[in-house]
């Protein structure tokens, strides 16, 4: 039992680390779509550098024995699309909206696609939570109809519970072709960029591309690190190290403190302070995520 502890702390250090780096993704993401950087962007910095970084390993193993068909699905789902309603909707919405409508709501929609696709019903308790989310998830959307809100942040909110579409539908495939991390992390910056670089060059919008105004290179550096090293590589190989020392029902409950750990994050770095609706919802959709997380029966 003993020769377990150092295993398991460094798997529960690991698990510890992923919110705050999740959170200040969010905010990283927030504070480059709102300068210099369009969501387009920051979406072929995302996919882009990290194609660069595992160009090796996909002239040496190709795909890793992983069906073309299968990465592309994998791409749809946490590639461009969702970083493009990620980043498009943390344009138009603040932090706590991102936190709660992307993190909040995904294990909803990753229970409907289970059911479908895996067979699996949600426990009574994980029913229970999937309530609370909605609920929680209706007071911050609520937020966005005030008088107080910035145009266009309703839009906002519906392209971030698009990204966690995208990511509960990724989520699920992992599960249902048992991917392995080797495959993930080559198959989808590389499909993603092979066909998104290309028509980002020619056809959209760009702060980066004009190079009589370029952006300042801080910028730049700060989502070239945090999108394409960090949360393309780090935090998979956070993520699959905790799993391997606590376990996955574990790790997912540590993650539902990553909304909150965003708002803090908004609010050092950012100034957003939430509405006292925002603010609520946040602590009903964490609550919701606590309880939504758990082992789904078979049909």
């Amino acid at each position: 039992m003993n020769a377990r502890l150092p295993s398991f702390a460094v798997g529960l250090g690991c698990g510890l680390v992923v919110p705050f780096i999740w959170g200040g993704w969010i905010v990283a993401s927030r504070f480059g779509v709102l300068n210099a950087l369009t969501p387009f962007d920051v979406t072929a910095i995302r996919v882009g550098v990290a194609a660069i970084i595992v160009l090796p390993l996909l002239l040496t193993r190709g795909l890793a024995g992983l069906p073309l068909w299968k990465g592309a699905v994998l791409s749809f789902g946490v590639g461009v699309p969702f970083a493009l309603t990620s980043f498009g909707g943390m344009a138009l919405a603040p932090v706590v909206h991102a936190g709660v409508l992307t993190n909040g709501v995904m294990p909803i929609f990753a229970a409907i696609i289970g059911y479908y696709w895996l067979r699996e019903l949600p426990a009574r308790s994980q029913i229970g939570g999937m309530l609370l989310i909605v609920v929680g998830g209706a007071m911050v959307g609520g937020d966005s109809f005030s008088l107080d809100a910035a145009p266009g942040q309703w839009l906002g909110d519906l392209l971030l519970i698009g990204a966690a579409v995208c990511f509960a539908l990724y989520m699920t495939a992992l599960r249902r072709w048992n991917v392995t991390i080797l495959q993930a992390i080559i198959a989808v910056p590389t499909i993603s960029s092979a066909i998104y670089i290309p028509v980002w060059l020619l056809f959209l919008p760009s702060g980066l591309l004009q190079f009589d105004n370029f952006p300042p290179w801080q910028e730049v550096a700060l989502q070239t690190f945090y999108q394409g090293i960090i949360a393309s590589f780090i935090v998979v190989i956070l993520i699959t190290r905790a799993t391997k020392s606590l376990s996955a029902t574990t790790v997912a409950v540590l993650l539902a403190g990553s909304p909150a750990l965003a708002v803090l994050f908004g609010i050092a770095l950012l100034e957003e302070v939430p509405s006292g609706l925002a603010w609520a919802g946040l602590a009903v959709t964490t609550m919701g995520m606590v309880l939504a997380v758990g082992r789904r029966a078979r049909t």
